[in-house]
């Protein structure tokens, strides 16, 4: 097991440091929590935006975004190696923050912090579904076919159908993070946009295709 989640090392590296990060912080420095990871709509706090791509709103939160990193981080660094999932990390997490910002704090003025762990997160779920969205890597030499597309739908929906709900989830952050990838896509090579591009055609005419056999099974 050990082996398998550290074939991929930057991806369990970031998981590692999050898992010890969120109790280390947690328990001898509480009180820069509010000052350095917490991000506030309409505030200009770039340490903050970049600091809250590593922490988490609760324990729970923490665990639940190890595993979509640890499933999905391994698929993007199996795809395009370290510096272009250091990018779409980074990338995401801050257009997160910007996004939610924008939305929920200018457009619906709230102004309640959110932390952007979860929004980098989205980010490389978005790219693991354009990228692979059915092939899983058990190694770097070896893949498995794998439905990763429903991970990347799944979160989607999830944020799309709750975007008003009052769960004190950073919903809108969420989605930030996942259409940060077509953005990140301007900095990437001409070919790599060209499969984004693709894995983007390829969702969509399965999400298309799907919706319309559930319309059938629904209506026969």
């Amino acid at each position: 097991m050990r082996s398998f989640i550290w074939e991929f090392p930057l991806t369990a590296s970031f998981a590692s440091f999050m898992f010890l990060l969120y109790p280390f912080v947690g328990i001898f420095f509480p009180e820069y929590i509010s000052i350095y990871f917490l991000a506030t709509p309409g505030e200009f706090e770039p340490l903050n935006w970049i600091l809250s791509t590593f922490f988490h709103g609760s324990f729970a939160h923490l665990l639940s975004n190890l595993f979509f990193l640890l499933l999905l981080g391994r698929v993007v660094e199996n795809r395009v190696g370290k510096s272009r999932w250091l990018l779409f990390y980074f990338m995401a997490g801050i257009i997160s923050v910007l996004g939610d910002s924008f939305v929920r704090g200018f457009l619906l003025g709230d102004q309640t912090p959110v932390v952007g762990a979860s929004g980098a997160i989205s980010g490389l779920a978005s790219a693991a579904t354009l990228l692979s969205p059915f092939r899983f890597p058990i190694s770097k030499n070896k893949t498995i076919p794998f439905p990763v597309f429903l991970f990347g739908w799944m979160m989607v929906y999830s944020d799309t159908s709750n975007l008003f709900a009052r769960d004190q989830i950073a919903h809108w952050a969420h989605l930030g993070g996942f259409f940060s990838v077509f953005l990140t896509g301007y900095l990437l090579s001409q070919k790599e946009r060209k499969e984004i591009h693709q894995g983007f055609l390829v969702n969509f005419t399965f999400f298309t295709l799907t919706v319309i056999l559930l319309f059938f099974i629904n209506n026969r």
